[in-house]
């Protein structure tokens, strides 16, 4: 092998590693997407969940504010309310971000994804699996295999 070849040879193999590291910088990047919007999920499906159980606890219109006001009312005014048990287990059930009672629902067929818990299931289970598959690979699972996959990842099932 001539000085040209190797050389040729080294600038490919340092053109690979480079496409590799940002292919694996896109994944951990992907990664820490996906944690911040489960993060900001729960946040929004908390708040939700509170303002169903305590609908008088608070007049603010800063979220943070008013999730604190409200916890704060049920403290000192709080009683078992079933509608308002309802309504926060509806406000669950349907926030964007599935909840393990969504998945669980969903895997054993009881239930299926909203069209927005579809998509974020989607999303979830891409950067789950690695990016291995499409959308589409991923949607002809059916729903209960993708409920599955993320209830494997937190550990709930087998």
């Amino acid at each position: 092998m001539t000085a040209p070849d190797a050389e040729l040879q080294t600038l490919k193999a340092r053109l690979q590693q480079a496409v590799q590291d940002v292919e694996d910088a896109e994944h951990a990047r992907d990664k820490a997407n996906l944690a911040r919007m489960k993060v900001a999920g729960q946040l929004n499906t908390l708040q939700k969940s509170l303002a169903a159980a305590a609908p008088d606890g608070s007049t603010s219109d800063d979220p943070q504010t008013a999730a604190l006001e409200r916890v704060e009312w049920l403290a000192v005014h709080g009683k078992p309310d079933p509608e308002a048990a309802i309504a926060a287990k509806a406000a669950e059930m349907e926030a964007p971000m599935p909840s393990r009672a969504v998945l669980e629902a969903v895997h054993t067929g009881a239930r299926a994804f909203t069209k927005e818990q579809l998509e974020f299931t989607i999303g979830e289970v891409m950067v789950l699996t690695g990016w291995e598959m499409t959308p589409i690979e991923l949607l002809a699972k059916g729903q209960p295999w993708l409920a599955e996959q993320v209830l494997k990842h937190q550990g709930s099932i087998a």
